[in-house]
């Protein structure tokens, strides 16, 4: 199948990345980790329409968000990078760069931004899960001063990145 387009069915997920010379790694990415990409992005907007307790914080409901090729990029060559290079930090190893680096690399000029990495969690819902029980986690998943976000998934390390463009 095919993803792209970010229709209904695809729960706002789009596959395109950012033309940014960054961004040439997360290009030709494998079908199977976009597919996973995909089925996370439908289940933060599910979870988003829920609401959500976050560490015993009631979060309401809050818009579904779409994804953007600018963070798709930045979520998965930060993947990538920390897959290769054997680390796992919201900080790049040895350059340094933060998350809002990256999405800039990307050419994303945000507004508000954040973060979620995970490893380990073999499936989307066993991610999913792992970050939804961690209230800082659950906090950026819920987050309306969020409005777009990127995926990457790599063997068993995933990130998010949220971001609300300027």
């Amino acid at each position: 199948m095919a993803c792209g387009g970010g229709g209904d069915d695809d729960g706002g997920f789009n596959n395109e990345i950012s033309t940014a010379a960054y961004c040439d790694p997360a290009n030709g990415w494998p079908e199977s980790a976009v597919e996973m990409e995909r089925q996370l992005v439908i289940l933060v907007n599910d979870q988003r329409a829920a609401g959500a307790a976050c560490g015993g914080q009631d979060r309401p409901p809050v818009p579904a968000l779409s994804t953007s090729p600018e963070l798709m990029c930045a979520a998965r060559v930060h993947t990538l990078d920390m897959a290769e290079r054997g680390y796992f930090s919201h900080t790049t190893q040895g350059s340094g760069e933060e998350p809002w680096d990256r999405m800039e690399m990307a050419g994303y000029s945000w507004a508000a931004a954040g973060e979620n990495i995970a490893g380990g969690g073999s499936t989307p819902e066993a991610t999913m899960d792992q970050w939804m029980n961690s209230p800082g986690h659950c906090n950026n998943i819920m987050s309306g001063d969020f409005t777009e976000i990127g995926v990457g998934h790599h063997g068993s390390l995933w990130t998010q990145v949220f971001a609300r463009p300027r």
